[in-house]
């Protein structure tokens, strides 16, 4: 086993070295390249990552997962999570059964999200090991929303995943969510993270955007589309065909969509035929 072996976030306590004292001189760590108000993306993987199966009992063997690694800014780190009322309402608009999740962590997830006041009060202000720069509660909550969006997208009556920490490291997290379409739940992740990001930073308008986007890989995940323009993108939304364009372009950069320029293509004046993305999956 390696130093960057995975482990459940409820067995960190076990395996995290303390922080160090205010006293001793902090070495120079790669915590530090990450922007304070970013989350980076380290890497997103498609297999079936049978090391995880024991991370969860609600493991399906067989069904795809998702493994998403991911390093949190100082500032999204920053204890309680700095996601303010508005942006909680906002989350439960675009995410309405994340109160129902049968969560590992306890009441953690419903604490964190409630809306009478006393959610602040009862998720911890310090992470398992006593550091309050510890960002599993943010990666966390990340798990979640991606668990909901996979199923709304899939339209699968459940999902597992699992919230892991690398030792030695406050900012770096891996998460292992299962997925029956692979390709759209690499998207739902990576859209899950953008979603969590922007409600910490207090960019609640830009939820309209990630809507459309969810939106759209549901319909494009059930209906098994192959190929789509941005008029009838437009229509499937009930938006302008600049606002399809956009979701569309994103969904390129969430790896669901290809886009290949089609001059002859005289469905859509755009001239860009938008492909579903190929999904291999890893050795993994």
């Amino acid at each position: 086993m390696t130093d960057e072996l995975l482990r459940p976030f409820r067995d960190k306590i076990r395996g995290r070295t303390p922080a160090p004292r205010t006293s001793e001189a902090r070495p120079a760590s790669t915590q530090d390249e990450v922007p304070a108000d970013a989350v980076l993306i380290r890497e997103v993987r498609l297999g079936l990552f049978p090391e995880a199966s024991s991370l969860h009992p609600g493991f399906v063997p067989g069904i795809p997962r998702v493994r998403l690694t991911l390093d949190l800014g100082a500032h999204l780190r920053r204890r309680p999570v700095p996601i303010y009322p508005e942006g909680r309402e906002a989350l439960l608009d675009l995410c309405p059964r994340l109160l129902e999740h049968d969560c590992g962590a306890g009441d953690e997830i419903r604490l964190l999200l409630a809306t009478d006041g006393t959610g602040s009060a009862g998720v911890p202000t310090a992470g398992p090991d006593g550091d309050e720069r510890d960002g599993l509660h943010v990666a966390h909550l990340i798990e979640h929303v991606a668990i909901e969006m996979i199923v709304g997208v899939s339209g699968v009556p459940r999902c597992s995943g699992v919230t892991c920490a690398h030792r030695n490291r406050l900012d770096r997290f891996d998460i292992f969510l299962e997925s029956v379409d692979p390709l759209a739940g690499r998207a739902a992740a990576v859209l899950a993270t953008a979603v969590v990001r922007d409600l910490c930073l207090r960019r609640a308008g830009r939820l309209a955007l990630h809507r459309r986007c969810r939106n759209l890989l549901a319909h494009l995940s059930c209906s098994g589309a192959v190929s789509v323009v941005a008029e009838d993108t437009a229509v499937n939304l009930g938006c302008g065909p600049e606002e399809a364009l956009q979701v569309l372009e994103e969904l390129v950069r969430l790896g669901y969509l290809t886009a290949a320029p089609s001059p002859y293509l005289f469905s859509s004046t755009a001239g860009v035929l938008f492909r579903r993305a190929a999904a291999e999956l890893g050795d993994a």
